[in-house]
This record gives C-alpha cells, sequence and structure tokens, in this order.
C-alpha cells in the first residue's frame, strides 16, 4: 500500500524547476513537416504497424489511434500541441489507409458506432412498456428477437406489484424504533 503521508501536497508541482519534463522543453520538431515525417516513419515500424492494424481489428476507431499517436509525441517532446491539431487529418488518412491494405472492416469515428436501428428498437420498447404498465398482456406469439424481447418486457411489467399494493404494506408495518420514535411518546 502506497504511503499516504508521503504523496505531493497541492501546489508542490508549481515549487519545482520548469522543464522537468519532455512536454516542457522546445520541441523536437517544430515543423510540421518535420513531425509528419517523424510520424510516417513511425507507422512504417512493423511493430507500430501490427499495433494499429489489430487495435483496429479490435475495433478501436481511427480517430482514437490517430489522437493517442499523436497525443503521445507531444508527451515525449516530439511535437506541441499545435503541430498535433495539424497532422490529425493526415494521419487519420494514413491509419485509414493501413486498414484498408489490411482488409480490415474499421470504424472510423466513434459516431460510426450509433446504431440507429437499435436506438429505434430500445425506444418502441420504452413506449410499450409504457403503455403495457396500464394495460394488459400482448396476445399473440412473437415473430422476432425485437418481439421477444418486447413481450419478456410486458410479462415482467404485468408480474410487478403495482405502487398501490406497495403504499399499503408500507404503512400496515410497525413505526420504527428510534431516536425519534422515543420523542413522540
Amino acid at each position: 500500500m502506497p504511503d499516504m503521508f508521503n504523496a505531493p501536497i497541492p501546489g508542490e508541482s508549481l515549487t519545482t524547476e520548469p522543464g522537468n519534463y519532455p512536454w516542457e522543453q522546445p520541441p523536437l520538431h517544430a515543423d510540421p513537416m518535420d513531425a509528419l515525417e517523424y510520424h510516417m516513419e513511425q507507422l512504417t515500424d512493423e511493430k507500430v504497424t501490427d499495433n494499429v492494424i489489430d487495435m483496429m481489428d479490435i475495433g478501436v476507431p481511427v480517430e482514437i489511434i490517430a489522437d493517442t499517436l499523436l497525443t503521445s509525441a507531444i508527451m515525449n517532446g516530439i511535437h506541441s500541441v499545435d503541430v498535433k491539431m495539424l497532422l490529425k487529418p493526415v494521419m487519420h488518412m494514413q491509419i485509414k489507409s493501413l486498414g484498408d491494405v489490411a482488409g480490415i472492416d474499421y470504424k472510423e469515428y466513434m459516431s460510426d458506432y450509433d446504431d440507429k436501428e437499435e436506438m429505434a428498437r430500445i425506444k418502441r420498447q420504452q413506449r410499450i412498456a409504457a403503455k403495457l404498465g396500464v394495460q394488459s398482456k400482448l396476445s399473440g406469439a412473437p415473430k422476432d428477437k425485437g418481439d421477444m424481447i418486447e413481450a419478456d418486457v410486458a410479462e415482467m411489467l404485468m408480474n410487478e406489484p403495482q405502487e398501490e399494493e406497495m403504499a399499503s404494506d408500507t404503512e400496515t408495518t410497525a413505526p420504527e424504533q428510534g431516536i425519534m420514535a422515543k420523542e413522540q411518546m
């Protein structure tokens, strides 16, 4: 277990000499073209290429991979944040081309994971569940997986005790014994 009394105090980082970390030093590549050349050399490294392809294969979007590579370079003092913003579209395209060459079905952005049909199905289930709270069970056999889930939701709602039943159960219980109960006697 770490020693909690040996932790830095708030503001202690402001008392150290500036320039102790790579990102506090002038960047290695101030010119965006030099920084781009550095990143292209990194992406041709077999180990980096394999890691990028593996990440795309497991579903990490290209946008996240590019952002991570560029942010890592900032932390290591390779280039600055403004150069990162300039290089991000180019890195995005380069990583996409790696995925195309590898034949991977990849996602470009996190928004590609938004499944419109799934969202519509969930909203439909919520509307049905709200209506079934007052109505009886659905009649007929479910036709597909979505209908089976809707039927399950309907069955769960019909089996739950109603709010009035729950309220009457709480009223019949004995009053609580505690500090406040003693004052009322």
